[in-house]
């Protein structure tokens, strides 16, 4: 059963986020959608509920722990929403990907946290996130994951998608072209499970409003939700 719910965003310019945007001003289970961002989000113009929409918009990502702690007008049991993220290339280092991938997360949620405000932590990662990975995009979103359960939040949901398929703003280069034309294609075959499951980052954020709508079943859980695991609650809910 799902219930109306109130949710503070960030990384709404993305790829994924922007889509959970309009999907949640269009929702009559949302109540409320704050966002945080860099540069102002953008809704489509079909059908959206201005009224429950509040953007914030901050160049000085530094500010946005003590904006996430004492200005944001929300209630109590909403839920934090995070598909904020870069790549090395856009982030000019290895060092300012990690400052920029891992700290701006860990620091949001850990603002949430102190703020009393949130029941629900969700986090889009990505498949095969792990801290001792020896890639740096996959080690870096493992201890996202892990700083993120660490805070013990009522409910923590982690969504791991493989390839996202989806129109992007902005190229993450030609690699990634391939990969999502590759995706795309066998996308629906039985072919698809041993790429990686490529989901529509629309999906993504179909699931994300789904499973943050449904009850919490027990104080404290952890739900990580891999791309397979995704793929079929999409089709089994026909969201």
């Amino acid at each position: 059963m799902s219930s109306e719910t109130s949710y503070f965003a960030i990384g709404v310019t993305g790829l994924v986020g922007s889509h959970f945007l309009n999907l949640a001003t269009k929702s009559s289970n949302v109540n409320k959608i704050v966002t945080l961002s860099r540069r102002e989000p953008v809704l489509d113009k079909s059908g959206n509920n201005k009224t429950v929409f509040e953007p914030i918009v901050s160049k000085d990502t530094d500010e946005w722990p003590e904006i996430i702690k004492s200005k944001l007008n929300i209630p109590e049991n909403s839920t934090i929403f995070s598909s904020f993220g870069t790549t090395r290339k856009n982030a000019g280092s290895a060092e300012n990907f990690v400052k920029i991938d891992h700290d701006i997360n860990v620091n949001a949620f850990k603002a949430a946290k102190e703020s009393g405000k949130f029941s629900t932590a969700v986090l889009v990662s990505s498949l095969g996130a792990n801290k001792d990975s020896m890639f740096l995009y996959l080690s870096t979103k493992g201890k996202i994951e892990e700083d993120l359960k660490a805070l013990k939040f009522t409910r923590t949901i982690i969504l791991q998608p493989g390839m996202l398929l989806g129109e992007r703003t902005v190229s993450k280069g030609l690699g990634n072209s391939l990969g999502e034309r590759v995706g795309r294609f066998f996308r629906g075959t039985f072919v698809e499970g041993y790429i990686g499951s490529p989901i529509y980052a629309e999906e993504v954020a179909k699931a994300v409003l789904f499973l943050t709508q449904q009850p919490i079943d027990k104080p404290g859980e952890v739900l990580v939700v891999k791309s397979k695991e995704l793929v079929d609650l999409v089709r089994k809910n026909k969201l």
